[in-house]
């Protein structure tokens, strides 16, 4: 089996996977390892200090990955496998994880609107993989790696776990806000 662990940065996809892998005896495979190696790195985000991967390669190497691997990263959605996983944190608290990272405002700002919009979550469900999503907003690494070992073995587990469990809706509101306060003049925020 192949497990996909992915979500906006700041959810915990590297620490839970570790443990996921461990816990398994899976292979662990990072994507920013794996597209360096495959050399489908195709250039440099130079506003947001990060290297632009090639999905649609990513996609088509990742059939070759092995079964028995936990693949871990923010585009690993992309990667064929049997099963994904998508963590999601309450944007307060992934506000602050980011912060402690020293990353942008901007930066931050844009995983922040990510999360709220289920951005990775409804990539991988048009991606069609089985997505289930896993809430690591007051769980530990260990805890949220064996929810995963959960939803892998119990039914009752995945159905509590599909997609649309988890909302941040009422972050929403002050998104649209700051849009309206943002662009004052723009046709789509005048009544």
């Amino acid at each position: 089996m192949k497990i996909i662990v992915s979500g906006t940065p700041g959810t915990g996809k590297t620490e839970v996977s570790k443990i996921l892998s461990d816990i398994l005896g899976y292979k662990l495979i990072r994507i920013n390892e794996f597209a360096k190696e495959k050399d489908i790195i195709v250039g440099t985000d130079k506003k947001r200090k990060s290297k632009i991967i090639d999905e649609n390669k990513l996609q088509k190497l990742s059939k070759d990955i092995p079964d028995n691997t936990v693949i871990e990263g923010h585009l690993a959605h992309y990667c064929k496998a049997d099963i994904a996983i998508i963590l999601r944190t309450d944007p307060a608290v992934l506000e602050g994880r980011l912060k402690k990272r020293r990353w942008s405002r901007k930066k931050i700002r844009e995983n922040i609107e990510s999360e709220i919009l289920d951005i990775i979550l409804q990539e991988s469900i048009a991606l069609n993989k089985k997505t289930y999503e896993i809430d690591t907003t007051k769980k530990t690494a260990s805890d949220s790696a064996n929810e995963i070992i959960d939803i892998l073995k119990s039914d009752k587990s995945k159905k509590a776990h599909l997609p649309g469990h988890i909302s941040w809706e009422k972050y929403m509101i002050d998104l649209i806000l700051q849009a309206k306060n943002k662009n004052k003049d723009h046709n789509l925020f005048k009544s």
